[in-house]
């Protein structure tokens, strides 16, 4: 039988002005305490034996839940009388723990797909992975480097430094193998997941594994944050962002819609975003429906950028968009370039190829992976190649006066409308998706 270790043993102090006296697991949302939630979104998912490490008031949570017969599942408690930290609550709890465990916050709210999670972590052969996902704060959140294989390479907590790094945070669910804790030993100092245990683990070359997900996770540790999170349930974007629910995206072209447009963009100091470009993001990110950035990037084949560079250029799009409490879901790029006769070009990109726009692989790529009914879903684009992709795979489409305004004229193709900028198309888009 799975099993869950949930930890629940928080004061709630910033949130005292709401819920008085009572451990902050037991928050009510709508009407019923979120660690109720939590557990019931473990019985979905068959995970009924139940570990909950609790200390502040812990008689409430004790007397709610019971053993946990009523519910379906078996609970058991371990009660800490002096906090350590969440390493050392689960260092303390090992002689309870099954071999492979989950870990859950009972200060946050999600609704995930713990089976594909689990799957994930059962198939990457590590000795624990992370539920990873972009977020609107991400300048105080714990920022995670993966490789292409999804192996962590990196956790930056935050204070962060001035380097621009991509807007993949760690939301704080984890699977666990039980062994791989046995060597930390905590017994005197509190520690913490995040900041010592995975420090650890990396430092010892232990293998950590990144699960990227869309799928909807919230902490509700502020009275504002408590708000927005009631108010996604009530709006449905927390249902709209489930894994087995078909999604609409909004697919965004970047040079010249996004950033400035400067003609084949190849260092840092060239990005910079056009005005209300984070705001219009803002908004898609509110609904539910989902970001996507699709470039065509020839500078890769012409040899005037590596791919490190580009990812760099990307982490600070994705760095200028957080600090604006916006974010893109996922950003695909084409590599390719179908001409030679460039100084220093890269013989093996340069060919004809499925995902450079207008072609559409890189749309269906998306489709595949994030459940997104392309027939409803729109490109916004500055190119007629951005139009003419958005035609070849089904797609309305939004023709933008930034960046070429559809000046280069490649592609003998009509929009479906045609906006001033991003922010007014998707003002527009949005006001046409009936959700």
């Amino acid at each position: 039988m799975k099993q869950a270790v949930i930890l629940a043993g928080g004061k709630g102090t910033r949130l005292k002005n709401i819920i008085s006296d009572i451990p902050k697991p037991m928050t009510p949302i709508l009407g019923k305490p979120l660690l109720h939630y939590i557990i019931e979104q473990c019985i979905k998912y068959e995970i009924k034996n139940l570990c909950l490490l609790v200390s502040y008031k812990n008689e409430i949570i004790q007397e709610y839940f019971g053993d946990g017969k009523k519910f379906g599942v078996t609970i058991k408690y371990i009660v800490e009388d002096v906090p350590r930290g969440t390493a050392g609550a689960l260092i303390d709890a090992l002689s309870i723990l099954e071999e492979q465990f989950l870990v859950l916050y009972g200060d946050t709210y999600f609704d995930i797909d713990f089976n594909t999670f689990w799957d994930f972590h059962d198939n990457h052969n590590g000795v624990a992975s992370v539920f990873l996902h972009p977020n609107d704060h991400p300048y105080d959140s714990d920022l995670v480097e993966v490789d292409a294989f999804d192996q962590i390479q990196s956790i930056h907590p935050y204070p962060h430094d001035d380097s621009w790094r991509q807007n993949l945070v760690n939301a704080a669910v984890y699977i666990f193998q039980k062994n791989a804790l046995k060597g930390f030993i905590s017994k005197t100092k509190t520690t913490d997941i995040a900041k010592n245990l995975f420090p650890w683990m990396l430092q010892s070359k232990l293998k950590i594994n990144g699960y990227r997900s869309t799928e909807y996770i919230k902490d509700m540790g502020t009275p504002e944050r408590l708000s927005k999170l009631e108010s996604d349930i009530k709006s449905e974007k927390v249902r709209r962002l489930r894994k087995d629910v078909p999604k609409i995206a909004i697919f965004i072209d970047r040079d010249g819609t996004i950033n400035k447009e400067v003609n084949h963009l190849s260092n840092l100091e060239q990005l910079e975003l056009i005005e209300g470009a984070a705001k219009a993001i803002c908004k898609i990110n509110e609904t539910g429906i989902l970001a996507i950035v699709v470039t065509n990037q020839p500078v890769v084949a012409r040899g005037e950028l590596d791919e490190d560079g580009l990812k760099l250029i990307h982490n600070k799009l994705e760095t200028l968009l957080g600090r604006e409490g916006a974010y893109i879901d996922k950003l695909y790029y084409c590599p390719h370039h179908p001409d030679s006769g460039y100084k220093g070009e890269i013989k093996s990109l340069k060919f004809n190829c499925e995902c450079r726009k207008p072609n559409t692989e890189l749309f269906k790529k998306a489709e595949r992976e994030f459940n997104i009914l392309l027939e409803k879903s729109w490109v916004i684009g500055d190119r007629t190649s951005d139009i003419m992709a958005a035609h070849n795979a089904g797609m309305k489409s939004v023709l933008v006066q930034t960046g070429f305004a559809g000046g280069d004229k490649k592609f003998d193709v009509e929009p479906s409308f045609v906006s001033k900028n991003l922010s007014e198309a998707v003002e527009l888009v949005l006001g046409k998706i009936n959700l």
